[in-house]
């Protein structure tokens, strides 16, 4: 093999082995969207409002009440697990809060910065969290 040619690939397999180990850094560095859900929010819509607090074990509680009716219970309490699969949040409740077959609910997950974050019901019902500091 020519000197140059055996140079020309030597350097071509420095760059590449670069990229790789920069691309590697940079993707390695980006907080996963699990580790951006920990942490207590807050959403409030006209008549209703809930926090909700997601740990690191993948456990979570949460709290609802009415703001404008009074037909339910002042505040309902639940816990369970949570995580994250690719664009959603999927929980499941361990509480009696909600019936058995509603205790297992996914929703179309979107988090535009740090302190918000939206999910989307099936029937296209959004709500926004907003981070309490």
């Amino acid at each position: 093999m020519l000197p140059c040619l055996r140079s020309n690939q030597s350097m071509l397999m420095r760059v590449f082995v670069i990229c790789a180990c920069g691309t590697t850094l940079l993707c390695a560095c980006k907080p996963s969207m699990q580790s951006k859900l920990e942490g207590t929010w807050r959403a409030k819509s006209p008549e209703d409002a809930g926090q909700i607090q997601f740990r690191s074990d993948h456990t979570f509680t949460s709290s609802e009440w009415a703001v404008t009716y009074s037909h339910q219970p002042p505040v309902l309490s639940d816990q369970g697990e949570w995580h994250v699969r690719t664009d959603k949040l999927v929980l499941d409740f361990r509480g009696d809060t909600r019936p058995a077959d509603a205790r297992h609910v996914e929703f179309t997950l979107a988090m535009p910065d740090n302190d918000h974050f939206t999910i989307r019901q099936a029937n296209a019902v959004e709500t926004t969290l907003e981070r309490l500091k």
